[in-house]
């Protein structure tokens, strides 16, 4: 087990990071077996991750997937039969992903696991420690976020980043910000991003703060006519897109779904 990749936050409650340090994921001990929670991009992580919660738990009962992007869901190419657990965005989005890349997935040999328990808005598994998992929407239609109650830790996939700008691309800009408000209400003491270091309940308004200051300047920008091209430059430069990787999905972003229309022009 690469024990230094993947820390004890609380009792049966446990994060890691890919190896280049990017995406989170974890898992719970439960009296069930363990529930991973996102399983990676790459198969060698998803491995590490699952010897890692075998060798706490015994055996894995089931990953839940907090969305559909590849970085949180390849990784289970190698898990054995195992139930998979998506809301019905997560499962909608996965499909289309799994269509669309389904080239490119076979030359990488890489075969997401497809959800095997579908549900709608949340779902309660009374395994001990209880668990609950809960679709927002925000950072993707299906967004979910990964409750253990009793321990008060809160895997929150990318509706949190930590140390980097979120991927926007797939943003659906009112349901993020509401997410983020309604889990600033719940009693939690730990968060485990999607990207980025775990931290306390304030990185919840961390990151609600930096999207509203986000999306108020994408208005300003839009309102005053700027062309979609100097408007990704403008606003990459501002916010932390500048690397050449981030920049598809601002543009994706301000053109599909925060008012830059096919002639490139805010409005």
């Amino acid at each position: 087990m690469d024990t230094g990749r993947f820390t004890r936050l609380t009792g049966p409650v446990f994060a890691g990071t890919s190896a280049d340090g990017g995406t989170g994921a974890g898992f719970v001990r439960t009296a069930m077996g363990a529930l991973v929670i996102d399983a990676f991009l790459t198969r060698e992580d998803g491995r590490a991750l699952l010897e890692a919660a075998q060798a706490e738990a015994g055996r894995v009962t089931a990953v839940v997937y907090t969305h559909e992007h590849f970085d949180h869901t390849a990784g289970t190419t190698d898990f054995p039969r195992s139930g998979v657990i998506a809301s019905e965005g997560t499962a909608r989005g996965l499909a289309r992903q799994l269509e669309r890349w389904r080239e490119e997935l076979a030359r990488q040999e890489l075969a997401p696991r497809r959800p095997t328990l579908v549900f709608d808005s949340r779902v309660r598994l009374p395994w001990d420690p209880e668990v609950v998992i809960v679709e927002l929407g925000g950072h993707a239609e299906g967004s979910s976020v990964v409750f253990v109650p009793e321990h008060r830790v809160l895997f929150t996939g990318d509706l949190v980043f930590r140390g980097r700008p979120p991927y926007v691309g797939t943003i659906q800009p009112e349901r993020w910000v509401a997410a983020l408000r309604t889990l600033e209400e719940w009693d939690v003491e730990t968060v485990v991003p999607g990207h980025g270091p775990v931290g306390g309940r304030e990185v919840l308004t961390e990151q609600r703060v930096w999207l509203e200051g986000f999306l108020e300047r994408v208005r300003e920008v839009r309102d005053r006519g700027t062309p979609l091209d100097e408007a990704v430059d403008l606003l990459a430069a501002e916010f932390g897109y500048a690397e050449e990787r981030r920049r598809p999905g601002l543009r994706m972003a301000l053109e599909t779904r925060l008012g830059f229309g096919g002639d490139g022009v805010g409005r």
